[in-house]
């Protein structure tokens, strides 16, 4: 479903995800592709989706270097319509610079939900398992439903945080038990 590489990976080659259907999230440096990396994957439907598609060379063995450089350009730039959940799967991203951008943009940005994958700035958090366990408490905070709420997959930032960031699953846990009992 996603994939966080970290800073320390030089090079992708060629095809190096092929057949990753349900990877729909990529994080890392766009520098480090080497041609199609996204032939056959979930990323690549969503790209369709959106208009922008591989074209193959002639005889169809690999994606042509201009067709290629489209779909990276369109996955560096797809989410930037939701700036929030764009910080809050930066691999770099800190508590300080979430309460920031709800203090600047308003307690309703925690809420927003992107257009391409139905998620809340929490489902990306929860994804991102280079984020700070504590991360989780600042969306939380504005809002304890939110980790309910269900993306295009049937999925909740709790199911999330689970499989990718167990320190951020740690905290949402604890802040909905601290939450449940301060209203009772």
């Amino acid at each position: 479903e996603a994939l966080f590489l970290p800073s320390t990976v030089k090079s992708i080659k060629y095809d190096a995800f092929r057949g990753c259907r349900s990877m729909r999230l990529l994080i890392l440096d766009m520098k480090i592709f080497d041609g199609a990396v996204f032939h056959d994957t979930g990323i690549q439907r969503i790209a369709e989706n959106a208009g922008v598609e591989y074209e193959m060379t002639p005889g169809g063995s690999r994606a042509t270097d201009e067709s290629d450089h489209r779909l990276k350009e369109w996955l560096i730039h797809h989410m930037d319509a939701s700036p929030f959940h764009k910080l809050c799967y930066n691999s770099s991203v800190t508590t300080k610079q979430l309460n920031d951008y709800l203090t600047d943009h308003g307690d309703d940005s925690a809420l927003t939900i992107d257009a391409i994958h139905g998620m809340t700035p929490l489902h990306m958090l929860s994804m991102n398992p280079h984020a700070p366990a504590d991360a989780a408490a600042v969306l939380l905070n504005v809002n304890m439903e939110v980790a309910f709420r269900m993306d295009n997959q049937g999925k909740t930032p709790i199911d999330y945080a689970r499989d990718y960031n167990v320190g951020g699953l740690i905290v949402m846990i604890g802040s909905l038990c601290n939450h449940r009992h301060s209203s009772v």
